[in-house]
């Protein structure tokens, strides 16, 4: 007997989201990392500064980023649980838009978490000051990790605002 797939959990956020909409977002967080990474070794600023200003930065902004993320999820909830869930429903390419905008705002969610877990956790290992033989082999990379996690975190807002936009514009099927 074949299981029935599942219309819920983390896989399935995945797969609405799609790889190719992560490949899409990522490539001007890793441009602008690749950038920054490069600006300061060529600079020849110290990276552990860097990556103290780039956590605290972080810190700071991504909760609140979060939030923004729940408060447009929650107002996109009510326009599809609202009268236009009908509509959208009666057409494939409704609920692809539903599937497609709750993925967004799934993997966005996740995003953030993900985020901010790694921000606390990175902010943990820089308090302890560890002498290491080669800190740039390992600075270099997490400062990488954080700025690209940071600017995905915030590239991917302007995906939330066109999925506002579109769960808007269903207010416009109704006649």
């Amino acid at each position: 007997m074949k299981k029935k797939d599942s219309v819920f959990g983390l896989c399935n956020v995945i797969k609405n989201y799609g790889r190719n909409g992560f490949i899409k977002d990522s490539i001007i967080p890793m441009i602008i990392s690749i950038v920054l990474c490069i600006m300061i070794y060529l600079t020849e600023n110290d990276i552990t500064i860097q990556i103290k200003f780039l956590l605290n930065l972080g810190i700071s902004v991504v909760p609140s980023m979060t939030a923004f993320i729940l408060a447009a999820y929650t107002i996109m909830l009510s326009f599809i649980f609202g009268k236009a869930k009908d509509k959208l429903k009666q057409t494939e390419e409704g609920r692809n838009l539903i599937k497609s905008i709750n993925g967004g705002f799934a993997a966005c969610l996740l995003l953030s978490v993900l985020t901010i877990i790694v921000l606390v956790f990175v902010s943990l290992l820089a308090n302890l000051n560890i002498e290491i033989d080669c800190p740039n082999v390992i600075n270099y990379p997490i400062f990488f990790f954080v700025c690209y996690l940071l600017i995905y975190s915030v590239n991917v807002i302007f995906g939330v605002v066109i999925d506002l936009f579109n769960s808007g514009q269903t207010i416009l099927l109704e006649k």
